[in-house]
């Protein structure tokens, strides 16, 4: 089933919502200074992020990290096309790790990723990688309502038990050993006109080219199950940019 997964992202852009807005809105929070900086990009997929940092940040050198090689192949690659390859490494490496020293970055980045870790643990694990002054800018799927209608519920507490409310998420940060500074909320377009409607026209393809093929119906159900969900409930959950500093 795994590859027909793989094939139904294949060639979008991007691998989960998000826009060039609310990563410029999200980079616009962080005090740009004149000095050297080093970012480190965590969960970095195919890099589309990576390279508006790299432009929106031209005194910074980033280390983005994501455990597939394709994905580091082609941000490599793109690094290299966009003139920035002497600041942008993609590196294959887990999130669960990273060989980094203590103190090392002025800026963690993690778009749609730190589910991956469990945004507790990645707050608390990570933590140790910042500078004094370091920030960590990170987008997480949250509740925009306090009682979230059940079928949804249900399906994000089995598919990510840490999915929690804006306020508690927060508190979550602020006990992690950070200040928080702010938050907003990912715009629908983030999810329909930049992920959804993209990986809408795979399955629909997909589903002409597998009428008989059971296993990759299978998947394409399971997809298409997560999108209609969405356009049922988009007023009840989505991703939270969370900027916050270290609390030393």
């Amino acid at each position: 089933m795994e590859k027909y997964f793989f094939e139904a992202f294949k060639n979008l852009d991007r691998l989960g919502p998000g826009s060039k807005a609310s990563t410029l809105k999200a980079v616009s929070v962080f005090n740009k200074s004149s000095e050297p900086i080093k970012i480190l990009d965590v969960g970095c997929g195919n890099g589309i992020h990576t390279i508006l940092l790299a432009k929106e940040f031209p005194n910074a050198s980033i280390i983005a990290i994501d455990n597939s090689t394709s994905f580091i192949e082609n941000l490599n690659k793109t690094a290299k096309d966009h003139g920035v390859s002497d600041r942008v490494v993609g590196k294959c490496i887990s999130m669960f790790e990273m060989p980094f020293e203590d103190h090392s970055f002025d800026l963690i980045w993690s778009e749609g990723a730190i589910y991956i870790a469990g945004f507790q643990n990645g707050l608390r694990d990570w933590n140790r990688l910042l500078k004094d002054d370091g920030y960590l800018i990170c987008s997480e799927i949250s509740w925009l309502i306090d009682h979230p209608s059940k079928e949804i519920y249900d399906f994000w507490h089995s598919d990510y038990p840490q999915i929690d409310t804006i306020k508690n998420k927060i508190n979550q940060i602020e006990n992690s050993g950070y200040s928080y500074k702010s938050h907003f909320v990912s715009p629908i377009t983030d999810w329909t006109d930049n992920y959804y409607n993209p990986l809408q026209n795979n399955l629909n393809r997909m589903l002409e080219k597998y009428k008989d093929n059971e296993v990759a119906k299978q998947a394409i159900n399971i997809l298409q199950s997560e999108i209609n969900l969405y356009h049922k409930y988009y007023s009840e959950y989505s991703y939270v940019f969370y900027v916050m500093s270290v609390n030393r």
